[in-house]
């Protein structure tokens, strides 16, 4: 209800899945996530449409999978599939768009399984992620995208 789709999410098309109808809510991606364990606690989000999951299941994976420490995991290199669900793009071939420092070989092992891949320069992948998160003894860790102008500060 507390989004900005309504006047671009739906569509006129008949068929279309978010075509306006009653009862229907146009398709959005506002999203955060909160992790908690007995000992850890992490809170994180970023603005940028439909690249929003995508980014913040990056950010979990590179915490919970990987073990970075958070401004790690926030620096790592991103990718997006795109298109998403914006009814503008919809019909655009998909592709990876990807930062060139997941690295040349990576990119070639992408492409030789058919993925049709779009380098977005080694900082290009956008967004503005933030995250926190409160480790077992009550320690607050910071960590702030600098793809965009941000800084992680406690007090």
């Amino acid at each position: 209800m507390l989004n900005n789709r309504a006047g671009r999410g739906f569509s006129l098309e008949e068929d279309h899945p978010n075509v306006i109808e009653g009862g229907k809510k146009t398709m959005h991606t506002l999203n955060c996530y909160l992790m908690r364990d007995e000992d850890t606690c992490i809170v994180g989000g970023t603005p940028g449409g439909d690249r929003q999951p995508q980014w913040n299941v990056q950010m979990i994976t590179n915490l919970v999978d990987f073990d970075m420490d958070v401004q790690e995991a926030v620096e790592a290199p991103r990718w997006v599939s795109f298109p998403g669900t914006d009814p503008a793009s919809i019909e655009t071939p998909f592709e990876l768009w990807i930062e060139d420092r997941v690295g040349s070989g990576v990119i070639a092992e992408l492409e030789q399984r058919a993925h049709r891949t779009s380098a977005m320069g080694d900082w290009g992948g956008g967004s503005s992620v933030q995250v926190i998160l409160r480790d077992g003894v009550g320690n607050l860790l910071g960590g702030s995208d600098p793809r965009a102008g941000g800084v992680a500060l406690g007090f």
